[in-house]
């Protein structure tokens, strides 16, 4: 190899080298954020205080007979009702900074609970043919997922976009049925509940803040040598959550054509005729950042 390519490598090297060093003394040095403080009373605890009250037996709502449901239900009667309690409080996630903390593992399944709770609530109303009771129950457990992300991270939107599922699928189905006041009144309580979701960019924040401020620079190193895996992780739950967004949307899209149809007796033309009068603003694909289509 000739000198001059020898010492055009070894510079290029050195640089390299100094852009790295420069990228870790910049990544260790970001201050970190002081927690934020919690609402009181918060509606987080209520949920996991109703979580633990909800006996489960592990079956699928969907195979329980209408007497083994109405037995489930009278169980969890207290469970939701205090879950419904916290749905008029404010609610964050009350972060813990100890690496050794191992509480919210056995909080978040009860969450999960509560949320099976509401679709077997949801699923009785349906069999007993009292459809808007079945709505409620079914927002009740998209709701609870809205709410359990708020001022968390990663893990608990993962959960929250399960809770939203769980109650997305029985609602789609319910659409057809609906009237137009349920469909505007769901539409704009689905609406309103995703209003309030952390974007993608706040999650991944708070995520990166929790880190440096439970691991310090340790933990930095790590993340730093670790950065491959990590960041195909987080773009899996980023893909996770923008298709779960996807479906809300098309949802909230649906409720409102019905309400417009059943109103005007036709179909809206395009989503531009259902704004205002029965969506506040359209909704934005996120995959792609423009705003989404409604095909008749």
């Amino acid at each position: 190899m000739s000198r001059p390519i020898a010492k055009l490598l070894t510079g290029f090297l050195i640089a390299a080298a100094l852009v790295a060093v420069a990228a870790v003394i910049g990544t260790l040095s970001q201050p970190t954020p002081a927690p934020t403080s919690l609402p009181n009373p918060n509606g987080y605890d209520d949920f996991v205080k109703a979580g633990t009250l909800v006996i489960d037996n592990g079956s699928n709502y969907l195979t329980l007979g209408i007497e083994e449901l109405r037995t489930l239900v009278k169980t969890n009667a207290e469970a939701l009702e205090l879950a419904r309690v916290g749905f008029g409080h404010q609610t964050r996630v009350p972060l813990d900074y100890s690496p050794t903390n191992i509480a919210r593992l056995s909080e978040l399944p009860a969450i999960k609970r509560l949320a099976r709770a509401f679709t077997a609530e949801g699923r009785l109303a349906e069999l007993e043919n009292r459809p808007g009771d079945a709505v409620q129950s079914y927002l009740g457990a998209i709701r609870l997922g809205y709410a359990i992300s708020q001022g968390g991270l990663i893990i608990d939107s993962l959960v929250s976009l399960a809770l939203q599922a769980i109650g997305t699928g029985p609602l789609e189905k319910l659409v057809p049925g609906l009237d137009a006041q349920q469909s505007r009144e769901l539409a704009s309580a689905l609406e309103a509940a995703e209003s309030r979701q952390a974007s993608v960019e706040t999650i991944l924040e708070q995520e990166h803040a929790w880190c440096r401020r439970t691991y310090g620079l340790r933990g930095q190193f790590v993340r730093l040598v670790t950065y491959k895996s990590l960041k195909q992780s987080e773009q899996r739950w980023e893909s996770k959550f923008k298709s779960q967004q996807v479906r809300a949307r098309m949802l909230l899209i649906q409720l409102a054509a019905r309400a417009y149809q059943q109103e005007k007796g036709e179909r809206p033309k395009g989503i531009a005729d259902l704004v205002p009068a029965y969506l506040k603003t359209i909704p934005q694909d996120p995959l792609t950042g423009t705003n989404m289509v409604y095909h008749p």
